[in-house]
C-alpha cells in the first residue's frame, strides 16, 4: 500500500539550454549520439517535499520534465556523498531535453541540508539513500495528483537508476546488487526498475562483496577511467570495473576512458575536489553514452543499442574512450 505523503512546491521555471563552451568538436555527426540539446524544451520544479510518514522524513526533490503532451520515463538520479539535488544539472537537463523526467532528492549526507563537505559521517546512514529511491516511485501517483505540471507525463513502467560515486552505490542497490551486513544478506531491489547507471561505482568492500552482482539481472551501464582513483577507501580506479566483471552477461555495457577522473570533467555543475579538472570532452561523452544506454533500455531503441555496439563512440573519442559489453 501506498504511504501517505504530503507534497509541496514551487513554481515551475523555463530552463534554456546552450551547448556549453568547447563543445564545438564534438557537434556533429552520428557518433556523437544525441549530444545537442534534445528537442523539447525543459521545465523545472525546483522544490518538491514529500513527507515520508513511516520514516518521518521530509525528502526534498527536484523535477526537469519535458515541455511536451504524452508518457515520458522516469530517471531517478542519486548524487554522491555531499551532493544535493541541484547538481548535475548537465546531465539530468539534458536526459529531459531528449524526452525523460527525471527526479533528484537531497539525501541525508546532502550539503544542501548543512552536512559539512567531507565529513565522514555521511556514509553511515547510506541505508536511507536506497530506501529514499523507492519512497519516489512509491509516490509517482502523488507527485503527478498533487503537481498539475507533470500530471500524465510520468510513466511508471518505464524506470531508470543512476548515480555517480556514493550514488552509484545507492544504484546499484537498488537495481539488485545484494549488501552483506553483520545480520546477513540483505537485499533493497526495487523491481520497478529497468536499467541502471553507474558514474564511477564501488567494487568489494564494506557492504558488497565479490557475491554481490551474482544475480544482478537488469541492463547496466558503468563508467569509469584511469583517474578515478585512488578511491577514498585506497582502491585503484580498476575497482570501479567490479559492477561490471562480477554480474553476470546480459545488457551490460563498461565505459572506461583514459584519463578519467571523479569529477568527470564537469558533470556536477560544481566542484569539492581542486582535482578534478574541467574537460569539456569527458561532459560531452559521459552526455552521449547515457542517452544512449537510457533510449536503448527505457525507449527500446533498437538504433541506439547499435549505436553502443558499434565503436562510434570510441572512434568519436579518438579511442580515449572504450566501450564493451557483454
Amino acid at each position: 500500500m501506498m504511504r501517505l505523503t504530503r507534497l509541496c512546491a514551487v513554481a515551475a521555471a523555463l530552463t534554456v539550454f546552450a551547448p556549453a563552451a568547447g563543445m564545438a568538436a564534438a557537434a556533429g555527426g552520428d557518433e556523437a549520439y544525441k549530444l545537442q540539446p534534445g528537442p523539447f524544451s525543459v521545465r523545472t520544479i525546483k522544490l518538491l517535499v514529500l513527507d515520508d510518514a513511516a520514516r518521518k522524513k521530509q525528502l526534498q526533490l527536484r523535477v526537469n520534465y519535458p515541455d511536451g503532451t504524452g508518457l515520458f520515463p522516469i530517471i531517478v538520479w542519486s548524487h554522491g556523498a555531499w551532493g544535493s539535488k541541484d547538481n548535475y544539472l548537465p546531465l539530468t537537463e539534458h536526459w529531459a531535453s531528449h524526452g525523460y523526467v527525471t527526479i533528484q532528492a537531497n539525501h541525508s549526507d546532502s550539503r544542501a541540508l548543512g552536512v559539512r563537505v567531507g565529513d565522514a559521517a555521511a556514509f553511515r546512514d547510506w541505508q536511507s539513500r536506497p530506501a529514499d529511491i523507492s519512497f519516489i516511485l512509491d509516490s509517482l501517483d502523488d507527485l503527478e495528483r498533487r503537481e498539475p505540471a507533470l500530471k500524465g507525463k510520468l510513466d511508471g513502467k518505464r524506470i531508470g537508476v543512476g548515480g555517480h560515486s556514493f550514488g552509484a552505490n545507492t544504484a546499484q542497490l537498488v537495481g539488485g546488487a545484494t549488501a552483506f551486513l553483520a545480520g546477513g544478506a540483505r537485499s533493497f531491489e526495487d523491481k520497478r526498475v529497468s536499467a541502471v547507471v553507474l558514474l564511477s561505482g564501488q567494487g568489494p568492500g564494506e557492504m558488497l562483496t565479490e557475491k554481490s552482482w551474482a544475480h544482478f539481472a537488469r541492463s547496466m551501464l558503468v563508467m569509469t577511467g584511469s583517474r578515478d582513483g585512488p578511491t577514498r577507501t585506497g582502491q585503484p580506479a580498476e575497482w570501479r570495473k567490479k559492477p561490471y566483471e562480477l554480474s553476470p552477461p546480459g545488457d551490460k555495457y563498461l565505459v572506461w576512458v583514459d584519463g578519467l577522473d571523479h569529477g568527470y570533467g564537469g558533470i556536477t555543475g560544481v566542484s569539492f575536489n581542486p582535482r578534478n579538472q574541467p574537460n569539456p570532452d569527458h561532459v560531452a561523452w559521459t552526455k552521449i553514452v547515457t542517452t544512449a544506454f537510457w533510449d536503448a533500455y527505457l525507449k527500446q531503441s533498437q538504433e541506439a543499442r547499435a549505436y553502443l555496439a558499434s565503436g562510434q563512440l570510441d572512434a568519436f573519442s579518438r579511442h580515449i574512450l572504450k566501450i564493451t559489453h557483454k
